[in-house]
């Protein structure tokens, strides 16, 4: 004998059906890792120890060390005010990864070597932007590790807004191309994740 079930009941496990398929498709998305090898990011084979020195010892006391974005500049450059807005722009892409957003830092190496007004006139109060201050040659250093040498005849132009991505432990795992700022927060996020 075939029980038969009245139209609600035949509704109800419908679209109990379709419920746990679109339940399943974004755990899936959202449990889903990237291949770092489909990303427009290179990433390096092994990541390579940096050595900040001094520049940083005043932002990185404590135990909890930010993810850095380095990117080198001329503060009293208008395409490195405009940088700093695509950066603004990347910073609000990452913010459905609250937790990556959250100890994401963009630390600006400011060759111009700006004081404390110069560097509050560019920057304001971003919470996520480090502005690093000083002489040409204590950057360089620094810069010369992170792979990222500045072009003094042409600031924060395109070909010169690569950032390099910092883990925490101080290790650089890739060169982010200055690209549109969905895809750089997708890439800053997958290998951050990849990291982590």
């Amino acid at each position: 004998m075939v029980v038969r079930r009245g139209p609600r009941a035949r509704l109800l496990l419908t679209l109990a059906a379709l419920a746990s398929l679109i339940v399943g498709y974004y755990l899936g998305q959202a449990w889903q890792r990237r291949p770092l090898d489909e990303l427009s990011a290179i990433v390096y084979p092994t990541p390579r120890l940096i050595d900040y020195g001094e520049l940083l010892a005043t932002r990185t006391s404590g135990t909890d060390q930010p993810w850095r974005l380095f990117v080198v500049a001329d503060t009293t450059a208008p395409k490195c005010a405009e940088l700093l807005r695509h950066h603004a722009l990347v910073h609000n892409r990452l913010a459905t990864h609250a937790g990556i957003q959250k100890q994401l830092r963009l630390t600006l190496l400011a060759y111009d070597d700006p004081d404390d007004d110069q560097v509050a006139h560019f920057a304001g109060s971003l919470p996520w932007l480090d502005v690093l201050a000083a002489a040409p040659q204590e950057l360089a250093e620094l810069s010369a590790q992170l792979g990222i040498q500045p072009l003094t005849d042409d600031w924060c132009s395109p070909l010169q807004s690569n950032a390099v991505l910092v883990s925490p432990a101080r290790e650089a795992w890739a060169l982010v191309p200055h690209e549109a700022p969905v895809i750089m927060a997708r890439n800053i996020t997958t290998i951050i994740e990849f990291v982590e």
